[in-house]
């Protein structure tokens, strides 16, 4: 290798290792939902728009500070002996010279009646409206990511209840075929094809398993601005089975919603953003109160100068001043209609609070009535697994055994597989209301 592929390599293996997930690396769930933060495109926009009102809000302050407006240029000037005021004055057309001139003005805002401070309110709290926007699309993709690692390991946590159902029948199937060949009598063909029917029925939903675990992670890897290959490497294998008091009390958790929902903080900046630009937009007829600086001069060695201070002569001149002034920009017909505009914003504002305060614990409600019944039905479903399996289990004992008919280990194997859907059915339901409660109740997710 030479010295500049290797340098080339030295500097780009840096880059694509921060590109690429860490190559062996077991991710959590949380490890998900913190990768998808830091890649999102969505969480970035959001971020832009909180950095956009900043920027607003700076542009309303800039007007605390002195202005300086002006415009100087520079003109070819024929030669002019004499002034208006003397009896004699000659132009000469055939001597030209320069004839430069600035003017300046230096304003310096000192008082704008209140304008200024309403509009410094509606700039400040519509900045922490779009961060309420942040913290509301953080954590919508957290919900996502955690649905997409939940419904993952679903699919996958069903897969060795297949294949232990797999290794049932195909037991089940030799012992029959054993029995058929023998010509014994105790299997027919009938139950030869009943068995292998069910193997085939097997065989759909491992298909079906597989797929959808693959589908799933793909989409988990989607959602972390990942590409779908080559494929992470989950920590977690199943779903995790409840922890005894997992579920907080609702009272608590639709307090804490009012608390932290960022809708809740929306409102309430959008309410004070929305007030104080209709004080700022009622108060745009009112002056301003400014110290002003004037500086003018001009130069033209082709003219002669006026010394008379009561000639206008704008050649050749020196002055300036300073003065306390009030500017004026009157517009009472436009200033009425954008004053209520701001206070229909207002009535806006306040339609939205009068909903969320009983929409938001509704959300509560619901979520957290989802994961109570969730928890329930897993429990039913967990004894209900439970007993399916000992009734597999004995019911292929006593076909292995000779003793046992067909139909009741294809009805134990069936009512197996059903619970043991149920049962995770009802498991995932829990995981996803759970996340869906962080949602609703504003939880911290992570920075």
């Amino acid at each position: 290798m030479s010295r500049l592929a290797a340098l080339l390599l030295a500097v780009a293996l840096p880059a694509l290792a921060a590109e690429a997930p860490a190559a062996g690396r077991a991710w959590t769930r949380e490890a998900c939902v913190e990768e998808a933060l830091a890649r999102s495109g969505q969480v970035a926009e959001a971020r832009g728009k909180v950095s956009e009102w900043e920027a607003k809000l700076a542009e309303v302050q800039s007007t605390r500070y002195p202005k300086l407006s002006g415009f100087a240029f520079a003109a070819p000037m024929f030669g002019v002996k004499g002034t208006a005021l003397t009896e004699t004055v000659e132009h000469d057309y055939r001597t030209w010279g320069p004839y430069l001139r600035f003017e300046g003005l230096l304003v310096q805002p000192v008082h704008t009646f209140g304008r200024l401070e309403a509009g410094e309110q509606a700039a400040r709290e519509r900045a922490e409206v779009e961060r309420g926007q942040l913290a509301l699309t953080r954590q919508k993709l957290a919900l996502e990511v955690r649905r997409y690692h939940d419904l993952t390991l679903y699919a996958r946590s069903f897969q060795p209840t297949l294949r232990s159902i797999r290794k049932l029948l195909d037991e089940a199937t030799a012992k029959a075929t054993e029995l058929y060949q023998s010509n014994a009598g105790k299997v027919t063909n009938v139950d030869l094809m009943k068995l292998k029917y069910a193997s085939t029925e097997l065989e759909k939903y491992q298909v079906q398993a597989e797929a959808g675990a693959a589908l799933a992670l793909a989409a988990l890897q989607h959602a972390m601005g990942l590409p779908a290959e080559p494929p992470i490497t989950l920590a977690a294998t199943e779903l995790a089975e409840p922890v005894p008091g997992e579920l907080p009390a609702l009272d608590a958790q639709v307090a804490l919603a009012v608390e932290r929902r960022p809708e809740a903080a929306q409102l309430r900046h959008g309410r004070l953003a929305a007030e104080g630009l209709a004080r700022s937009e009622a108060g745009a007829n009112l002056p301003v109160l400014a110290l002003v600086g004037q500086l003018t001069a001009s130069w033209a060695p082709t003219r002669t100068d006026a010394r008379n201070p009561y000639h206008y002569d704008p050649f050749n001149d020196l002055s300036g001043g300073v003065a306390l002034a009030l500017r004026f920009d009157l517009d009472p017909a436009k200033a009425g209609a954008r004053s209520a505009g701001a206070r229909a914003l207002v009535a806006q504002v306040d339609g939205l609070a009068s909903y969320a305060a009983t929409g938001i614990p509704m959300e509560v409600r619901k979520a957290h009535g989802e994961a109570a019944q969730a928890l329930r039905i897993f429990e039913l479903a967990s004894e209900g697994s439970s007993a399916t399996r000992k009734w597999m289990i004995f019911a292929g004992a006593a076909y292995a055994a000779g003793t046992g008919e067909t139909r009741d280990l294809l009805e134990g194997v069936a009512a197996y597989g059903a619970a043991r859907k149920g049962y995770f059915d009802a498991l995932l339901a829990y995981h996803l209301a759970l996340a869906q409660l962080a949602q609703v109740t504003g939880a911290p997710i992570p920075r």
